[in-house]
């Protein structure tokens, strides 16, 4: 995800703060051991998904949103966070090709602010969870010192034999994202900067970053009729997105830096941020779109099946190889992109330009 990148507290225990987002999390799948029979999938994808009686899995996510790094009040409405607060989970149940169903919200309010307007993020949420189909059903109220913090776990179902994941991408396998790139990234820079751009160019990118809409029709299309062999949502840009698929398979992948689907918005607005319309494609995040993989022979029933569906067909990114990372084919050679977007312990990402 793009994000506003926090300072480590005074509180914060000793440690070793080289140690990776995705090195924290295996350290913690260690730790916690070998899950229970009925968990078909535990750590290491959008949801975990666990085997009960019928024939769906059930499909478990949860995400944290933190004032001052994943959000700032001072752009961003209480109504626009309860509709992105759901509206990231709901993209974690759509890149498994499920359906989202029921939601409990934790809400940490500073107890020295006015409650009254906690009401306009409930609104917000509420207008997600319509769009949704999703029932929130219960959850949690705190005092947070200092930041607001929300967390939403949000469950849904698949049909046991059509769930999708990161892993199963092949070599030889085509890369499509669902989506043009760049454009939550562009609007949060937008933002950030307090540019001013003309209005149907700006107020696009605002909204791409501050209203989320989860691509969750395309997911169940994927899963329904079999399409993908490996699917994630670019909550944490392509670069990272596509290197957790690559990790999950046990395959590389390339992408021509010249055939990157790049928001033609992103283009035109890029020159006047002073940012290079490719970095904010592959390493910006937040779009949640979904990035998936597909067999040549599969992909040929692509744009069929997204037009039958109503949906705008996915856009070609790249290609699954042997190896064991990302590249990115440039006049000047191959960069090696693996892991460039957003991680939540990786203070520097204003360097990485492609």
């Amino acid at each position: 995800m793009t994000r506003q990148t926090g300072n480590q507290g005074p509180g914060s225990p000793p440690g070793d703060a080289s140690l990776s987002e995705v090195a924290l999390i295996s350290a913690f799948s260690r730790e916690f051991g070998i899950p229970p029979s009925q968990v078909v999938l535990g750590i290491g994808d959008d949801c975990a998904a666990l085997a009960l009686d019928g024939p769906d899995y059930l499909l478990w996510t949860v995400d944290t949103l933190v004032e001052g790094v994943h959000f700032d009040l001072a752009y961003t409405s209480l109504d626009q966070l309860g509709w992105k607060s759901l509206a990231v989970n709901v993209s974690d149940i759509a890149a498994m090709g499920g359906e989202p169903r029921y939601a409990l919200l934790s809400l940490g309010w500073p107890p020295a602010r006015d409650r009254g307007p906690a009401l306009q993020f409930a609104a917000g949420l509420a207008r997600a969870a319509r769009e949704y189909g999703v029932a929130v059903i219960g959850g949690d109220t705190v005092a947070a010192p200092e930041r607001l913090v929300i967390t939403v776990t949000l469950t849904g179902q698949v049909p046991a034999s059509q769930m999708l994941r990161r892993a199963g991408a092949r070599p030889g396998d085509l890369v499509f994202v669902t989506g043009p790139l760049g454009e939550a990234a562009a609007g949060l820079e937008i933002l950030r900067r307090g540019a001013k751009l003309s209005p149907d160019l700006q107020e696009p990118l605002i909204e791409a970053h501050l209203a989320p809409r989860p691509h969750l029709a395309a997911g169940r299309l994927l899963a329904r009729e079999a399409l993908a062999t490996a699917l994630i949502d670019t909550s944490d840009g392509v670069a990272t997105d596509l290197f957790h698929i690559c990790q999950a398979g046990s395959v590389g992948a390339r992408i021509p830096a010249a055939a990157v689907p790049i928001s033609p918005r992103v283009r035109a607005a890029a020159p006047a941020l002073g940012v290079s319309a490719l970095n904010l494609a592959l390493t910006g995040g937040e779009d949640y779109l979904l990035l998936f993989t597909a067999s040549p022979e599969m992909a040929a029933r692509l744009d069929q099946a997204f037009t039958r569906a109503g949906l705008a067909p996915p856009l070609p990114l790249g290609r699954i190889v042997p190896g064991d990372r990302v590249s990115l084919e440039t006049p000047e050679g191959d960069v090696d992109i693996s892991g460039r977007g957003y991680d939540h312990f990786r203070l520097d990402l204003a360097a990485q330009d492609l």
